[in-house]
């Protein structure tokens, strides 16, 4: 049972305090150790709201509050979706990268190669292919650097 005092009743009703005191007299309102109860009060204003706008100010405030917990978990759940979709995706991009590093080692290595086995074919053969093997080299050299 809530008891409100005689100023609060009238605060939430909206009427005045000798209105509230008048109808206490004639007994349409009970008390209750000097206090009206809530009770009382509904069945002697039954078309009255008993809530005052600061109430329904908090309970405007308690909902959006309650709304906004909602959205942010929400958010939080699409950020979590969102964070392991692009971990995904970058852990794939990572294990594309080593492998073309791989490939490109071993172009390098082929390429180095290829020089060393220049130099040997240079020192064989005849001296009228020497200038073509040379441009040769001269091409492998400018692709590794």
């Amino acid at each position: 049972m809530v008891k409100l005092s005689v100023s609060q009743a009238a605060r939430r009703l909206g009427l005045s305090r000798a209105n509230i005191q008048e109808q206490i007299n004639s007994g349409k309102l009970q008390t209750h150790e000097g206090y009206v109860t809530t009770d009382s009060i509904r069945l002697a204003y039954p078309n009255h709201s008993l809530h005052s706008e600061r109430d329904l100010h908090l309970q405007k405030m308690q909902r959006i509050k309650a709304d906004a917990m909602y959205k942010a978990g929400a958010a939080d759940t699409i950020k979590q979706e969102n964070e392991q979709a692009l971990m995904t995706i970058i852990a794939s991009l990572k294990s594309k990268l080593y492998k073309e590093e791989l490939k490109n080692k071993h172009y390098q290595l082929v390429f180095l190669e290829l020089g060393e086995r220049l130099e040997l074919l240079e020192k064989c053969c005849h001296q009228q292919d020497k200038q073509p093997l040379n441009e040769l080299q001269s091409w492998v050299d400018q692709q590794t650097h």
